[in-house]
């Protein structure tokens, strides 16, 4: 009898490991969805005045899988729902968990507008523009952004879109790791790793350039390297930099171009937060890791999204980050069916 006591201790004590030790600490950015098999993405934002929003398809033969209506809003209240049109369409944007606990009140809004947006989207390539505008005023509205995700048989096969939402802000650091099925191929023809920020009440000086050292930003760290320190300002809520509250939103996609600014890590240039990152990667890779960060305590990145050349098998904020890894469900099972085992040999045994 005590050497089945003595197995069923020695056994339960990994299993417990394995169920309590991987579980990870949820943080502000939280994955919404990821897509593989040929698909791409489209992102616009507009200020809090209203305006278009534009959906770009890159290649012909797209139809639309996904879109996402955003609303980032400052100071005022948090009420649970705000309130929008979209192409002429009522919608009802639903606050998210984990948003920004900084100075200002920032707070996110996410609406399901797929039904709006699929039908007006031609096959492509092409741009559609879709006019948007706000109803609810209090809380106040940095702006409205539009994110879509389409598929296309002209796109790579392999290609993957991830996005996280939710509201990143502050200084502590968020880390994000994105899985893959097998070791990363960047020789692949037209191999993509392009990532896009979206951020609100992000201000830095009376022009839209991009400006480090002072103003509201966030920085980004990928796979360890420093991939910008000063994110954000307000390219689509105000294009000629001449807004303030009601313009700080800014979002990288249609007509940004991912080789800006110049250096990243220093002023001067446009920031369009949509960023290249294949220079950070290394062939073989299995998993992708971006930082995030909010040093000056006043800004928000609201929305993140990798689009890679390789499938995404999983996204998690603590590795390891892949199918090996049981869901607790599993290991639920598992330890219940050793410790099952266990105890039956030693009642057998009494």
């Amino acid at each position: 009898m005590r050497i089945y006591r003595s197995v069923l201790a020695v056994l339960a004590i990994p299993v417990l490991m394995l169920v309590f030790g991987g579980v990870a600490q949820a943080g502000p950015l939280q994955p919404l969805q990821t897509f593989t098999g040929g698909v791409a993405f489209s992102a616009d934002g507009v200020g809090g005045g209203g305006g278009n929003l534009d959906v770009e398809t890159t290649v012909g033969g797209s139809s639309v899988l996904q879109a996402w209506l955003y609303n980032v809003t400052f100071f005022g209240g948090s009420p649970a729902t705000t309130g929008a049109i979209l192409g002429g369409n009522a919608v009802t944007l639903n606050r998210l968990g984990g948003t920004d606990p900084t100075c200002c009140n920032l707070q996110t809004y996410r609406a399901d507008v797929t039904s709006i947006v699929a039908p007006l989207i031609g096959p492509g390539p092409g741009i559609t523009s879709i006019p948007a505008s706000l109803v609810t005023t209090n809380p106040q509205s940095d702006g409205l952004a539009l994110v879509v995700v389409y598929s296309s048989a002209a796109l790579p096969g392999n290609q993957s879109v991830s996005i996280l939402d939710g509201g990143q802000g502050g200084p502590a650091v968020q880390n994000t790791f994105f899985g893959l099925s097998g070791p990363l191929d960047k020789t692949v023809p037209g191999f993509k790793a392009l990532l896009s920020l979206g951020i609100n009440f992000s201000f830095q000086g009376d022009a839209i350039g991009h400006g480090c050292g002072s103003g509201q930003f966030s920085r980004v760290v990928v796979n360890g390297g420093p991939l910008t320190n000063c994110a954000g300002n307000r390219d689509d809520g105000s294009p000629l930099g001449d807004g303030g509250n009601g313009t700080l939103i800014t979002i990288g996609g249609v007509g940004d171009d991912e080789l800006n600014p110049p250096n990243p890590l220093a002023s001067g240039g446009n920031d369009d937060e949509l960023y290249d990152i294949s220079s950070f990667l290394t062939q073989g890779d299995l998993l992708v890791n971006i930082t995030t960060s909010n040093p000056s305590n006043d800004d928000s990145i609201f929305v993140a999204i990798l689009q890679l050349t390789a499938d995404i098998t999983n996204v998690c904020q603590q590795p390891p980050c892949g199918p090996q890894v049981p869901a607790p469900s599993a290991l639920f099972l598992l330890s219940s069916g050793l410790l099952g085992a266990v105890g039956a040999g030693w009642f057998l045994r009494r």
